[in-house]
């Protein structure tokens, strides 16, 4: 398994303001919940960075920029078929409070879903949208069978505390030109923020 981990000042600022360049001239952008865009087309300048820090030979199997301002739902993006079990996401820009990226200990390794939480079932482009919350889910494992942390809940109060039961894990603060890998079947969400925040998510499977 993937251990988290981040790196700071591994994207230089040159990088960073050529991928925001790339998403603002987009011709298009997916859902409203999440403006999304393909990443195919600058990977190439991220990848050889990411083999380095990652020490192996790595196969891009996909990725998109995402532009936000409400937090993002608890959810995974592995899916089995293509073994995208790298996940890199790269902060690019945030306008107020500094988000932080939620990367949980448990895992999922179906096709990936998108919790609702204690909202009704949300329908989602790729991921499926399920019902409640990830504890109520046997499938998922190593739940700790216990309430949060209260450490770790600081950054997700807008969520119910009772959502989150059985959840452990820790924040990674979204600063610009860092890159935060994390094994691709962990759960994963963003915390309590205010403004607007883009990031590039790439995924890979080992070559």
């Amino acid at each position: 398994m993937i251990h988290t981990t981040q790196k700071f000042n591994v994207i230089s600022d040159e990088i960073v303001d050529m991928l925001v360049n790339h998403y603002d001239t987009a011709s298009s952008y997916e859902t409203a919940l999440m403006n999304k865009s393909p990443a195919n087309l600058v990977e190439h300048l991220i990848t050889p960075i990411i083999a380095a820090i990652a020490d192996r030979e790595l196969t891009y199997v996909g990725g998109n920029f995402y532009k936000h301002s409400v937090p993002y739902f608890p959810h995974t993006d592995y899916q089995p078929r293509d073994d995208n079990t790298l996940n890199v996401v790269i902060p690019l820009q945030y306008t107020e409070s500094l988000p932080n990226l939620i990367v949980f200990e448990q895992t999922w390794e179906q096709s990936p879903v998108t919790w609702s939480m204690h909202h009704k079932v949300l329908s989602f482009n790729v991921n499926i949208g399920v019902k409640g919350c990830p504890y109520e889910y046997s499938s998922i494992k190593n739940l700790t069978g216990k309430e949060i942390d209260h450490t770790l809940f600081q950054y997700l109060t807008h969520f119910p505390k009772q959502c989150l039961f059985g959840l452990s894990g820790s924040a990674y603060p979204f600063v610009l030109g860092s890159a935060i890998l994390f094994d691709n079947k962990k759960i994963h969400c963003t915390s309590s923020f205010t403004g607007v925040k883009l990031g590039l998510s790439l995924r890979y499977r080992n070559r």
